[in-house]
């Protein structure tokens, strides 16, 4: 697909989890009707729990905490043709993960990717924002954009909208994954292309690539 590896730019590419990779909703659902008698489906997720769930933000994060310490997440099954798209662009380009997921998780996430994606990304390649996790001594706290700024990503491949947007302003693009309730949109910027499969996503990357 990509023609002459020396001819085409080497982008460093940061590549989100949940609902990018992982069938993040799907799982979360599940686990959610099954602990806590929820009727949630896949399009009433949102990444705001406490709405989602319609409780306080005290008895959100408390489920929060028990989700996280489930381990559900090593459960995960990965999107189809994630890895076969990964293993073609890791032949030219640099590929990174950038994940909102609370550090809480992150030895079970590490776990996950070395079972799915094997020999893709290295354990240092995989970088956590913090975003939810609770501020105190030695932890940190960015933003999607801050993070991809600090690692030096050319693009973003993100299953939420704000994120992408947030990314085309300072300047990179963005391929917005997935056709999801939460990141419907009337019109993109310019440097945001939505992508609804991984097949799309080794197009978009190409033509990046070679503008």
């Amino acid at each position: 697909m990509y023609g002459d590896c020396n001819l085409v730019r080497r982008l460093r590419i940061a590549i989100d989890i949940d609902d990018v990779l992982a069938e993040n909703t799907i799982g979360f659902v599940a686990f959610s009707n099954e602990r806590w008698g929820t009727r949630l489906s896949v399009d009433d997720y949102s990444e705001h729990w406490s709405e989602m769930w319609h409780v306080d933000s005290e008895e959100a994060e408390r489920r929060a905490h028990v989700f996280h310490d489930s381990g559900a997440i090593k459960g995960y099954a990965h999107i189809g043709g994630a890895e076969e798209a990964l293993r073609n662009m890791s032949q030219v380009h640099h590929l990174m993960v950038a994940t909102s997921r609370r550090l809480q998780v992150q030895s079970d996430t590490l776990l996950w990717i070395e079972e799915h994606f094997p020999g893709i990304f290295a354990s240092s390649a995989v970088y956590f924002s913090g975003l939810w996790d609770t501020v105190h001594e030695g932890s940190h706290k960015l933003t999607k954009t801050e993070l991809i700024t600090q690692i030096n990503a050319d693009v973003l491949i993100d299953d939420q909208l704000k994120h992408c947007l947030a990314v085309s302003e300072s300047g990179r693009n963005a391929i917005l994954f997935g056709d999801y309730t939460w990141n419907r949109a009337d019109s993109l910027s310019d440097r945001v292309v939505r992508c609804h499969s991984w097949s799309e996503v080794e197009v978009e990357i190409e033509r990046i690539a070679n503008s």
